[in-house]
C-alpha cells in the first residue's frame, strides 16, 4: 500500500474541485438518456456515451453485447431490446502492476409518477437542497449514474494532480442490475464470458451509493418465490364438500409470520444500513385465489420475499419455510417455487482493497470509515459467488436513502467527495509516481 503525502492529497482535493463541473456535466448527459429498466430503453446510446467519454480520455474501449439467442434467458423482462456492456482499459504502467476495476450499472428503475417530480425525472436539473447545498435531481443520479461519473473523473483528478499510477485502471458500465435475476445480461454476463475474473483484475470497486463515508463489504441474501396451495373446488353453498385453498394459504401466512417471522426478528446484523433493515425478514407480497364468489377455490398462490443477513444460508431459509408447510399440510397440497435467490455476501476486512479504502475515506473525509452491509442484493454477488473473487467492495457517492425515490438527488459535494476517495484509493492501491516533483 502506497502512502500519499499531505501535499499530494491537497493537490488531489484541488483537482476534484476543478473537475466537479465536467464530472457533473457528464452525469447530466448520462441521466438525460432514459435507461428505464424494465424494459431497458436506450441501452446502446448510454453505453456509447460512456465508451466515447472513456475513449476521449485515453482508454481502450470494448463493447460486449448479449447475443439475441441469450436475451430470453438473461433478460426475460426486456422485450427483446439490446443489452450492451462497455469496458474501458488504461494501462498507466505499460501493462505492469495490478489492475483496479471500477464498475457501475447504467440502468435505472421506472418513475411511477413523473408528474409528481419537482422537475422532469430525466432533466438532471441543478437546484439548492433544503440545506441550501447544490444538488442534482433526476432518476439515476444516485443509483447509480453518479457513481459512474465519479469513478471516471476520479482518475482524471489524479492526472491533473500529477499522480501517475503504477498499474491499470478499468471502468465498466453494465446493464440490468435493477432487474434482479440469478443470472443477468450485465455484470453476470461479463463474469460468464470471462471479462471479469481473478486472473484479469486484482480488485473491483462497485460504485453503488451507501454513504460517502461508508465502505460496503457485502449485502443481505434473498429468496423470492411463490407457494401454490391445492385444495378441492366445490359450490359455495356446500363448502364442507371441498377444501378451500384460499383458507389454507391464509393459515400458512399467519403461522409463518408467528413461527418464522418472530424468530427472524432476532437474526440481526448491525452492519446493515439503514438500521431498519438489520433484521432478517419474511414478507408475503402478492395473493391470488378464486374465480367466483360462489365457488370454493381449488388453488391459491402467495408470493414471498425472504431476506437473509450474513451468517444465514439459502438452504436454512428455505428449509424453515418448507418444514412449516410439511407440518401443516400434506406434501401433495402445496408447491414451493423460487424465482430468484442469492446467498448473502460478505468479504473480510483483511482484504487489501478494504484496508486501502478505509484509509482513503479517512484521508478525504477526516472520519473513520463505516464498514457496512447493503440491505438489498447487487452485482457484487456475481464477483464474489460466481467469479470467486473476494477482493470486491461497494463504494460510491451519495446516500442509500436517496435511491429509487421521488426527486432522487445527489449533492454535488458528495459527488466531489466520492471522486476524491476513489482517486486516493486508486493511488494507494496501485502505487504511483509523482510527476510534479
Amino acid at each position: 500500500m502506497s502512502t500519499l503525502s499531505p501535499e499530494q492529497r491537497a493537490r488531489i482535493t484541488a483537482a476534484t474541485h476543478k473537475l466537479l463541473q465536467p464530472c457533473t456535466a457528464f452525469l447530466q448527459q448520462l441521466v438525460r438518456i432514459d435507461t428505464t429498466n424494465p424494459p431497458g430503453w436506450n441501452y446502446p446510446e448510454c453505453a456509447q456515451l460512456i465508451g466515447d467519454t472513456l475513449a476521449s480520455l485515453g482508454y481502450d474501449v470494448d463493447y460486449y453485447e448479449v447475443p439475441q439467442s441469450q436475451l430470453h434467458a438473461l433478460a426475460p423482462h426486456g422485450k427483446g431490446l439490446p443489452r450492451v456492456n462497455v469496458v474501458g482499459r488504461h494501462e498507466f504502467a505499460g501493462g505492469e502492476g495490478k489492475v483496479l476495476h471500477f464498475n457501475g450499472h447504467y440502468d435505472v428503475v421506472p418513475c411511477s409518477e413523473p408528474s409528481a417530480w419537482a422537475s422532469q425525472p430525466f432533466e438532471a436539473a441543478i437546484r439548492n437542497s433544503v440545506d441550501g447545498k447544490e444538488e442534482i435531481v433526476g432518476r439515476g443520479v444516485s443509483d447509480m449514474k453518479g457513481g459512474i461519473a465519479a469513478q471516471v473523473y476520479a482518475i482524471e483528478a489524479l492526472k491533473l494532480a500529477g499522480i501517475s499510477l503504477k498499474g491499470t485502471i478499468e471502468h465498466s458500465g453494465v446493464a440490468d442490475e435493477e432487474t434482479t435475476g440469478i443470472k443477468n445480461a450485465g455484470m453476470g454476463y461479463l463474469v460468464d464470458i470471462g471479462v471479469l475474473s481473478p486472473e484479469k483484475q486484482s480488485a473491483i470497486v462497485i460504485t453503488e451509493p451507501l454513504n460517502t463515508t461508508n465502505v460496503c463489504l457485502g449485502h443481505r441474501g434473498a429468496i423470492w418465490g411463490r407457494i401454490t396451495f391445492k385444495g378441492v373446488e366445490t359450490h359455495g353453498s356446500t363448502p364442507q364438500r371441498g377444501k378451500n385453498a384460499l383458507a389454507m394459504a391464509a393459515r400458512y401466512i399467519v403461522a409463518a409470520e408467528q413461527e418464522i417471522g418472530e424468530d427472524l426478528k432476532n437474526k440481526i446484523d448491525t452492519r446493515v444500513v439503514p438500521p431498519e433493515a438489520q433484521a432478517a425478514s419474511l414478507t408475503f407480497t402478492v395473493f391470488n385465489s378464486g374465480q367466483a364468489t360462489n365457488l370454493v377455490p381449488a388453488l391459491a398462490t402467495v408470493t414471498f420475499d425472504r431476506r437473509l443477513v450474513p451468517g444465514e444460508t439459502l438452504d436454512g431459509a428455505r428449509g424453515e419455510m418448507q418444514a412449516l408447510l410439511r407440518k401443516m399440510f400434506k406434501d401433495d397440497e402445496w408447491v414451493y417455487e423460487e424465482t430468484y435467490s442469492t446467498e448473502p455476501v460478505w468479504v473480510g476486512e483483511e482484504e487489501e482493497i478494504v484496508k486501502v479504502w478505509k484509509q482513503a475515506v479517512h484521508a478525504a473525509c477526516g472520519v473513520t470509515a463505516g464498514i457496512v452491509c447493503s440491505p438489498g442484493s447487487d452485482d457484487q454477488r456475481f464477483i464474489v459467488h460466481d467469479a470467486k473473487m473476494n477482493s470486491c467492495i461497494v463504494y460510491g457517492p451519495g446516500n442509500i436513502r436517496n435511491v429509487h425515490n421521488l426527486d432522487e438527488s445527489l449533492l454535488l459535494e458528495d459527488l466531489r467527495t466520492g471522486m476524491e476517495v476513489m482517486a486516493i484509493g486508486a493511488a494507494m492501491y496501485l502505487g504511483f509516481e509523482d510527476v510534479k516533483q
